[in-house]
């Protein structure tokens, strides 16, 4: 659907006293999903804090709409996904009109399209996430965030979020990131599949925060090009090199040379696995430190860093 038809296709809700006076809680209060046009009956769907500031889904998608009509993308079609009672929000919009081709060549294309996805939920099962990314058409897998195209609220009544949300979503919408440049940087900067097995063994399992299980489906992909569920190798519960950990050939990835070829092929790879995580959240702190890996990959590559013809 279109963006500017978003409030009516979102559920309302209400926020009710915990119980009936005398018989009440004033410490805390229910959320009550209103009557839609497929299900005639109100639903509470959550119990929250006397200090839980209730934000709209139709409020936050008024946001949305505004902004991307008055940036002249009041076309762009969104996507909704929803909880059963509708709780839960996610809503994304991809902006085709702000695609970039980091090849420039008409029939070798590589485009990035910039998607907003918006997350919201009134049972606190989550907080409020705006989020602008960058996501790789060839294989829809490629999927960039940085820190700066994230506003991230919970729900609180000390946040003033209207006028926050409002400058974000205009200045984002309009601006090119640096993402981009660095994107291109790294498709010239060539490596080596042992440079990355050594960084992914020696830094990315012992210093990034990385679980090992993720630093094993990495190692397996750069020997296979394949992505697969993680078993640990049985016996002793010292430290295992990440080639004892089995990891299944369930996927291939799609979109990434094999071997890896360049440090852009690696970014890819790390966003693949940033990606696929559990919760929503996860997935944007995952591709938002996409950046600082790349960065620490480069410092333990030698000193003089071979690029490809410019």
């Amino acid at each position: 659907m279109k963006v500017a038809d978003l409030r009516e296709a979102l559920p309302d809700f209400e926020l009710r006293p915990f119980g009936d006076p005398p018989n009440d809680n004033p410490r805390l209060r229910c959320i009550v999903r209103m009557p839609t046009s497929d299900d005639n009956y109100e639903r509470p769907v959550a119990v929250v804090s006397d200090q839980y500031d209730l934000l709209q889904h139709r409020v936050m998608a008024t946001w949305l709409a505004t902004n991307l009509i008055e940036a002249g993308l009041g076309e762009a079609q969104a996507e909704i996904t929803m909880s059963e009672f509708g709780e839960r929000l996610r809503i994304k919009v991809s902006l085709a009109e702000r695609g970039v081709d980091l090849n420039g060549d008409l029939f070798e294309r590589d485009e990035y399209q910039p998607e907003i996805e918006v997350t919201n939920s009134v049972d606190r099962s989550s907080a409020f996430n705006v989020v602008l990314r960058w996501r790789r058409m060839i294989c829809l897998n490629g999927m960039f965030t940085v820190e700066e195209d994230r506003i991230r609220s919970i729900h609180r009544m000390d946040l003033s979020r209207t006028q926050v949300v409002r400058d974000f979503m205009a200045e984002r919408v309009t601006k090119m990131p640096d993402v981009i440049a660095e994107l291109r940087r790294w498709k010239k900067q060539k490596i080596s599949q042992d440079e990355v097995r050594r960084w992914c063994e020696e830094w990315l399992r012992a210093k990034s925060g990385w679980t090992v299980e993720n630093c094993a489906r990495l190692w397996a992909i750069l020997e296979t090009g394949y992505d697969g569920e993680v078993t640990r190798p049985t016996g002793k519960l010292e430290k295992r090199p990440l080639s004892d950990y089995r990891v299944g050939q369930h996927r291939r990835v799609p979109g990434v040379s094999f071997p890896v070829e360049t440090a852009y092929d690696l970014a890819q790879l790390l966003t693949w696995i940033t990606s696929n995580q559990r919760t929503v959240e996860m997935q944007i702190e995952g591709t938002e430190d996409v950046p600082r890996l790349m960065a620490a990959f480069r410092k333990m590559q030698p000193k003089k860093v071979t690029e490809l013809t410019r």
